[in-house]
């Protein structure tokens, strides 16, 4: 394997309590996140927020502020535009999210609103290319089951650590440091005002998988170097060598797969950018996560399961 520092000797847990503050912030983020989105106060796809997704195309460019202003006058003042660039097409995409409205039948808003536009704008010959409508029923079921999904990893993730390890602070250290990965990612996706859909959370999960295999292999280090150096050296001492002599290989793993991920982010679709960013930014953040946020939550751990040295008593004559 290539090593990028031939023999690293880093004090990494120095400012260990300065990241784990950091962290903290970025965690309280993910949770407001995590509010806006329960609340529906966030951009959420017709997946999680009850409305229609139309996919629409015309035959000459029409300004988005002009079907703004044509469907605010229909009654439809919250519709969000999307004009999709799109070099090697020959028509021009636009992508329409509306609002559920009980009143509307089913499958009827799409034809609606391209009668609409060919009569509005005559010379662009829109045409309806698919449509998503969801309701409040199914969106507000398959929030749950994302919500359902994310805990179960989480306990999944416990035990699986707790069994391999037979250690409990390995495991709780691993799920607050796929919890924190999580949250962080969350918060730059929803505060970013980000679409959130199924397949943000395909990605979530996807990273929650990825941190975990870091954070793994750091802990195995630790796990091994605490029962051949124990005698020699101090805990904190152990992580810190451990997180050294895996520090290549993280480096290697997760360049590779930012490589890899960062041409989807620049040449992807609008759709596969949002997913592929998703992951980029994981991968940044699990890294990360694995050297100062896991190993000093095992650190402080420690510290706070060691017996304080009792204080002596003053005895007043």
């Amino acid at each position: 394997m290539f090593q990028w520092f031939k023999e690293p000797n880093i004090n990494f847990m120095a400012p260990r309590r300065f990241f784990l503050a950091l962290s903290a912030l970025g965690c309280l983020a993910g949770v407001y996140a995590c509010v806006l989105l329960w609340q529906g106060k966030a951009n959420l796809g017709t997946d999680f927020g009850a409305g229609v997704l139309l996919r629409l195309s015309s035959g000459k460019s029409v300004g988005i502020d002009q079907v703004r202003q044509t469907l605010k006058a229909e009654g439809y003042p919250d519709a969000e535009i999307q004009q999709v660039s799109d070099e090697t097409a020959k028509r021009f995409p636009l992508i329409i999210k509306i609002k559920y409205d009980p009143s509307k039948p089913v499958g009827s808003l799409g034809d609606e609103l391209v009668g609409l536009f060919n009569k509005t704008f005559p010379d662009s010959q829109f045409a309806l290319d698919g449509s998503d409508e969801v309701g409040p029923a199914v969106s507000e079921k398959l929030r749950d089951d994302a919500f359902k999904a994310f805990f179960l990893s989480m306990l999944g993730i416990l035990i699986y650590i707790v069994v391999r390890f037979k250690k409990f602070e390995f495991g709780v250290s691993a799920v607050i440091t796929t919890i924190h990965d999580i949250l962080v990612i969350l918060g730059i996706v929803v505060l970013t005002h980000r679409e959130f859909n199924l397949l943000q959370v395909t990605a979530l999960l996807t990273l929650a998988g990825y941190s975990l295999n870091d954070t793994v292999v750091t802990f195995d280090r630790i796990r091994e170097n605490m029962r051949l150096l124990v005698k020699d050296r101090s805990f904190i001492q152990l992580v810190n060598l451990s997180v050294n002599e895996t520090l290549s290989r993280t480096i290697n793993t997760s360049g590779t797969v930012f490589l890899t991920l960062l041409p989807l982010c620049i040449m992807g679709g609008d759709t596969l950018k949002d997913f592929a960013l998703t992951l980029l930014l994981g991968v940044v953040v699990g890294t990360y996560s694995s050297i100062f946020v896991a190993s000093p939550i095992l650190v402080e751990w420690d510290l706070a399961s060691r017996p304080q040295p009792a204080q002596p008593q003053v005895v007043s004559k």
